[in-house]
């Protein structure tokens, strides 16, 4: 399959395009981070401007892309709220607009913040409420995905996974953290459904070869909090765990609002694909030996000094 990722030089893209490049023909754009990946070609491309996307996947002619561009930060997002509307949603709606036209079959990743938190569990049909800048943009760009190409699959999800340089991901901050001996402050509030990157990409990949399309929540099978999280991967990585202090969000000042339970009800995407989704134990397990298996150094070559 020729895949094409959109963002390749980020958290999910990188790892995306490490794993699918060992059995696709993959190739990618990114804007401020290059990257270099044997048999990986790459496009120095911003998507918030006019530019040479659509000529780019006309002449690839991928039979997928994969669009993983978002302005994650969330307080970022709350104070620049016009670019955060550019990078998640008028990016993601011309992105579609293309893969329509030229009849690519599209997944768009969006994100479990756009429910208010006041319910556990949320399913794809579930109203959604987003609480700031940053969830309202990522369910804008859901809408519009879907309007304009319907046959593609939209991802909500919640994923960690071992990061590059310039995009530590939840994981990375805690393990760096603990091994320098530095107190974590984690929440026992706020609820989520973790999963590792590289199972939300298996899940994904399946979803997309059985021809699946609408929205799919796809997240670990557990609902755990920040701290529980982070005690388990201390756990698995065999660290010491009296650093890491447990506090309520209420008692930590944000300037945009955040849902408390962001968990994921995965039902529809289970029954689809014939498994369940994993364990918060089984992606932190994955995560170790995928550290062992050298994804990390694999990262790291990818960026260009």
């Amino acid at each position: 399959m020729k895949i094409f990722i959109v963002g390749i030089s980020g958290l999910l893209g990188l790892n995306t395009s490490l794993q699918l490049s060992k059995s696709h023909q993959v190739a990618g754009c990114y804007n401020t981070n290059p990257i270099s990946i044997d048999g990986v070609e790459v496009f120095d491309i911003d998507i918030t401007h006019n530019n040479p996307l659509d000529s780019i996947l006309a002449s690839i002619k991928p039979d997928l892309i994969i669009n993983t561009v978002a302005l994650t930060n969330v307080e970022f997002c709350e104070d620049n709220p016009e670019l955060a509307h550019n990078l998640n949603a008028e990016a993601a709606k011309y992105i579609a607009e293309i893969a329509h036209s030229l009849h690519i079959k599209l997944v768009h990743v969006s994100t479990d913040h756009v429910f208010d938190g006041e319910n556990p569990w949320r399913n794809e049909t579930d109203n959604t409420h987003p609480l700031n800048v940053y969830a309202s943009t990522k369910l804008l760009a859901e809408k519009q995905v879907s309007e304009i190409c319907p046959e593609s699959l939209i991802i909500r999800t919640n994923f960690f996974g071992w990061g590059p340089s310039n995009r530590q991901s939840f994981s990375d901050w805690i393990i760096q953290s603990i091994h320098n001996d530095k107190k974590l402050t984690m929440f026992t509030d706020v609820m989520f459904t973790p999963i590792i990157t590289d199972e939300l990409i298996n899940i994904t990949m399946q979803l997309v070869n059985i021809g699946a399309h609408g929205l799919f929540h796809i997240s670990g099978k557990d609902r755990i909090s920040k701290y529980d999280f982070a005690l388990c991967l201390a756990e698995v990585f065999e660290y010491k765990t009296d650093n890491i202090i447990p506090i309520s969000v209420d008692d930590f000042k944000f300037k945009a609002t955040r849902p408390k339970d962001m968990s994921l009800n995965t039902t529809k995407a289970s029954k689809t694909i014939g498994n369940s989704l994993p364990s918060v134990i089984g992606c932190l397990e994955l995560l170790r030996k995928l550290e062992t298996e050298g994804r990390r150094l694999e990262l790291k070559s990818a960026q260009p000094k």
